[in-house]
């Protein structure tokens, strides 16, 4: 079933309310500018970094020796990750040597979807219809259902047997030891094999294949009830997997220190500090950092123009409610704000760049204000273009 409410805004509700959020535009305007300009000093620094460090490194054959004529330098090494460590669930009665145990849960819970429908009426005011309905999800968090709008939705509130991980506290790499950073870092995670005669700790749980499925306190306090969880699942039941980082290859960039390895901290203040699962050639490692910083700027560039956007968008704003006076006015402003505030975001977010690359890099910088000018110019043109159109109808 879908519960339906229906509330309404007066006009002037709305418009104090635009009023308010001018501030909160202005503090999100005020904040893309730092992220951008942090996000290419970032960008540059880490650049310089790996420059750096590429051109300082040095590789190293064999990784079952340690050479102190290598100490206090980067070095670059492949070798097997290994470990003695025997990681435990106990709950579920798992034990395995392995670098990392990875424990997922996941419970059947009701969740909440809304739904609105805006109308604008005459004069200013807004209704708004808002459908609430309900499906069933698994999901590793626990959900809230206290708030639910429509009763007989309730969730447990908590998951018994929640996720958890456990990590090897001693990993050798050849004649070194691994830090716990770098421990953390090793991935190349498998399913985990579960052993022929596994029994489960837990009673009346069902395995299929790799998927533990746990039957809710309810179900498992009941011996008379013998649903099928797997295929008849209820709110509450949980199904389990297990994953497991076993002992692998990989390859390190990073400074030697003693018989283990830290971070290399290069000139910008930025540190090399590289770890990849298997074989991976040392040039390769770095081209992928470069790649990982590109990708992590281009990402801090859209936040960055997103945050202009919307703080810009709310500043403009109380104009398209001043104009909801008449429905068809105030969506035509806020379709002309809208614009507004997306040809002024590219154009600040393209100038904050240009200034971050001008004090990292001028040249760059000059040309993203080359840019900038042009998207400024192109608009100017084409209003005046329509502009003279209209003049020469009339």
């Amino acid at each position: 079933m879908a519960v339906t409410e229906t509330t309404n805004e007066s006009w002037i509700s709305r418009l104090g309310g635009s009023i308010k959020g001018v501030a909160v535009g202005i503090g999100l305007f005020i904040l893309a500018f730092s992220l951008l300009f942090w996000n290419e000093g970032n960008c540059v620094k880490t650049a310089k970094a790996l420059d750096e460090g590429e051109g300082a490194c040095f590789s190293v054959e064999t990784n079952e020796t340690i050479d102190p004529e290598m100490d206090g330098c980067l070095v670059y090494m492949t070798g097997r990750a290994d470990t003695q460590d025997v990681l435990s669930d106990d709950t579920f009665g798992i034990s395995t040597t392995a670098i990392r145990l990875v424990r997922k849960t996941e419970m059947l819970q009701w969740r909440e979807r809304t739904e609105k429908h805006e109308k604008k009426n005459l004069g200013g005011s807004v209704t708004t219809t808002t459908t609430y309905s309900y499906e069933q999800v698994w999901s590793e968090d626990p959900i809230d259902s206290s708030q639910f709008k429509e009763a007989g939705h309730e969730n447990p509130g908590f998951i018994e047997f929640p996720s958890e991980e456990k990590v090897a506290e001693n990993v050798t790499f050849g004649a070194f030891r691994l830090e716990k950073s770098q421990i953390a870092r090793i991935g190349d995670e498998q399913a985990y094999a579960f052993p022929t005669d596994f029994v489960c700790r837990i009673s009346r749980v069902q395995r299929q294949g790799n998927t533990i499925f746990v039957p809710n306190k309810e179900t498992r306090d009941n011996e008379l009830n013998t649903r099928e969880i797997a295929s008849q699942a209820r709110v509450g039941d949980m199904r389990v997997t297990f994953h497991v980082v076993k002992p692998h290859d990989i390859s390190i960039v990073a400074k030697q220190r003693g018989d283990t390895f830290v971070s290399y901290m290069a000139k910008t203040k930025k540190k090399v500090n590289l770890l990849q699962d298997g074989i991976v050639d040392c040039g390769e490692m770095f081209e992928d950092a470069r790649g990982s910083n590109a990708l992590f700027t281009w990402v801090g560039r859209f936040a960055g123009f997103f945050l202009l956007y919307i703080g810009l968008s709310m500043v403009l704003r109380p104009l398209s409610v001043l104009g909801d006076v008449l429905p068809v006015l105030g969506t035509v402003i806020g379709w002309g704000t809208g614009l507004v505030a997306g040809v002024f975001a590219l154009v600040c977010s393209l100038v904050t760049i240009a200034i971050a690359w001008i004090v990292y890099r001028p040249v760059l910088g000059v040309l993203l204000l080359l840019a900038a000018g042009a998207v400024v110019y192109l608009t100017w043109k084409k209003k005046r273009g329509k502009a003279a159109v209209q003049a020469s109808v009339g």
